[in-house]
């Protein structure tokens, strides 16, 4: 990947990156100096078992040198992620979990979700703030590569919603929708049987949900596939796809940005969740994603 320096340097004063090659820079320390013995014994015969003191003159800093080396080699996945994220208009979070909530006010919502993985390891997270309107996007994995189990990947975007709602739940066909899910949902069906037959939806209160499942609502779904799954909860909207890589986020966030145009604004206003140059890419994407 091609970079500028200043790139680089913006990426290495992000938050935490640092923090995070300190152990690289530590263990090359503690290594320098055998290795600076061992290549001195190589040349000399010597039987020492430690470090004299101009080993751990000479490999000290070259171990600390050599180690943050190594260890920006080793991170230079979450580089590109940071990049990434500020290309777009958003920020990588190194302390995913935190950010999630401090940057979405209504994020203790999730642990009424039905739609959100819970128990999945998660990371990669980006946020964004809009208008005082938080967002959170990560990829999250469930399942044992230890077991030999086929992991199970999602990408979930977390926004505020800037109302209130009930709770809907909004995601294609599947085999556990017989099972009555907690708090006084219940199923809702709509006058199109096409949009019956493929998406599930569930709700405390139909009123709410015939409100913001217009059928502009139910063409724009229709139109994007099965894909994606949508849930209200308060004041909190979870938007979730198939997506596994963060190369593919722009789908997901071209998605819930269509979302939040199909819906009145009194009950959903808009919420941009890229910068304006991309939202034609991001639309593309989700197109793209659909037709694949």
């Amino acid at each position: 990947m091609k970079t500028t320096d200043e790139d680089q340097l913006k990426w290495a004063e992000s938050d935490g990156f640092h923090r995070q090659l300190i152990p690289f820079a530590v263990i090359g320390a503690v290594v320098g100096p055998f290795v600076v013995m061992s290549i001195i014994a190589h040349f000399t015969d010597s039987d020492r078992l430690l470090p004299s003191l101009i080993d751990l003159i000479l490999g000290v800093p070259i171990g600390l040198v050599g180690g943050y080396i190594v260890g920006q080699a080793a991170m230079q996945g979450i580089l590109q992620r940071i990049r990434w994220a500020r290309d777009h208009g958003w920020t990588y979070e190194s302390n995913g979990k935190a950010a999630l909530q401090s940057k979405v006010k209504n994020a203790k919502e999730l642990k009424h979700a039905t739609t959100y993985w819970k128990m999945a390891t998660k990371n990669c997270h980006m946020t964004r703030t809009v208008n005082g309107r938080g967002a959170c996007i990560m990829l999250a994995s469930e399942g044992d590569d230890s077991s030999n189990q086929t992991r199970k990947h999602r990408s979930f975007l977390v926004f505020d919603a800037g109302t209130e709602c009930g709770h809907i739940v909004i995601h294609p066909h599947h085999m556990t929708d017989a099972i009555d899910l907690p708090g006084g949902m219940q199923p809702i069906t709509f006058e199109l049987n096409e949009f019956n037959k493929q998406w599930t939806v569930k709700g405390t209160d139909p009123k709410s949900a015939y409100d913001r499942i217009s059928q502009k609502t139910i063409d724009y779904l229709m139109q994007h596939g099965t894909n994606y799954s949508v849930e209200f909860k308060g004041g909190l909207v979870i938007v979730s796809s198939n997506a596994a890589d963060y190369r593919s986020f722009p789908s997901l966030m071209g998605y819930a940005t269509g979302l939040t145009r199909v819906i009145e604004d009194d009950l959903l206003p808009l919420f941009d969740f890229l910068e304006r140059e991309h939202a034609a890419d991001a639309s593309k994407a989700a197109d793209q994603g659909h037709s694949s």
